[in-house]
């Protein structure tokens, strides 16, 4: 009796114990599996703190957890147009760089930089960019003729019907922006001199031309996630990736020592680039402990270790320069893919309401021919 007594007293002070975690807690609104576990221990323990992951699976979703204040989040990692619709609406803070003492534009890459020069005014304020990459086309290496057509034709394949070869399978990507963007980048493609056409476009005419493509489509897959693991199990040949997706798979591949089916061709005629930074949201509670979170990631070895996990092109120049020399990881830090710089790449912009929905009927449409 008294073993059982003394066992449950202990299972008791246990639980209390662990049910009385009175550390301050740092509330972080992520994408999945995109930030060190590592890392985010370290700062636990050295700001003795409890750092609170949660994830989004879109911009839209993180947007919404903050304009409908439906978490106490401290910080925020979503994508350029997102941060200037956030920053639009006042829904984040100021930086306080005196509390960020490892930023320093100098860090980051020269081609980065350019672009944040030129995104709206005082976009670089109120984020301090994280990871950076590029929209491509993903495909199976396997099947026959695949290779040499994407790389030939590359945004036409999504669009022309007859460079297809019967059994090969054509995905597109699920999100209104992107597959809007895919069809001008097919227009840009096609055109006969004029000005170049951007990913930021408004022009009534051009979307009609656009609704018109996408209406008419042949894709076999619309999806998000799925597209890239159907180019991996080969039930997909061809898709319109995130560059980050396409190293999500091949990361894994070379953990797991599988045989790679499946590559990446990015297009560097003309391409969308996209970066994700770092804010500080209204909701946020721990305003200091947050920007001392934002200095933490900026720290160069930390850098290098957070890019070497996540797989994905870092912003900050020096750590790029140490990971492509990385023997062990050389595949992937030294792949085509990896840097977005070189691309001829355009910023996605915040366009208004009025053009989101514009782009949302497009999709609907799309997808109920």
């Amino acid at each position: 009796m008294k073993k059982i007594f003394l066992f449950l007293s202990l299972l008791l002070a246990l639980t209390v114990l662990i049910g009385c975690d009175n550390r301050e807690k740092l509330y972080v609104l992520n994408w999945e599996e995109y930030i060190s576990k590592d890392l985010v221990r370290e700062f636990e323990k050295e700001f003795g703190v409890k750092v609170v992951l949660d994830t989004a699976t879109s911009n839209e979703s993180m947007y919404n957890k903050i304009k409908n204040r439906s978490g106490k989040y401290d910080i925020v990692i979503p994508s350029d147009y997102m941060i200037e619709r956030m920053h639009q609406e006042g829904l984040l803070n100021k930086l306080d760089y005196s509390k960020i003492p490892n930023y320093d534009v100098s860090l980051f890459e020269p081609n980065l930089q350019a672009l944040r020069d030129g995104y709206f005014a005082g976009n670089q304020d109120y984020s301090v960019p994280y990871f950076w990459g590029a929209l491509g086309i993903m495909y199976n290496k396997k099947k026959a003729g695949v290779k040499e057509l994407v790389e030939r034709h590359e945004w036409k394949v999504f669009f022309e019907r007859d460079l297809i070869p019967s059994g090969v399978t054509v995905g597109m990507y699920d999100s209104s922006r992107d597959a809007v963007s895919a069809a001008l980048l097919y227009l840009n493609s096609i055109r006969e001199g004029g000005e170049e056409i951007s990913l930021n476009t408004t022009d009534s005419e051009l979307f009609n031309q656009v609704e018109e493509l996408l209406r008419n489509n042949f894709f076999s897959q619309w999806g998000t996630d799925e597209l890239k693991t159907a180019i991996v199990s080969q039930n997909l040949d061809i898709a319109l990736v995130y560059s980050g997706d396409f190293f999500d798979q091949f990361y894994f591949a070379l953990e797991t020592n599988a045989e790679i089916t499946f590559d990446m061709h990015v297009p560097t005629t003309k391409n969308n680039i996209w970066f994700d930074a770092m804010v500080i949201p209204n909701t946020a509670t721990k305003v200091d402990l947050a920007h001392e979170f934002i200095n933490f990631f900026l720290d160069i070895d930390r850098a290098i270790e957070n890019t070497v996990y996540v797989g994905y092109c870092s912003v900050i120049g020096a750590v790029n320069e140490v990971v492509t020399e990385d023997e062990d990881l050389k595949e992937i830090f030294q792949h085509d893919a990896f840097h977005p710089g070189d691309v001829n790449g355009e910023i996605y912009r915040h366009l208004g309401q009025d053009i989101a929905l514009r782009m949302d009927e497009i999709l609907t449409k799309a997808k109920i021919r």
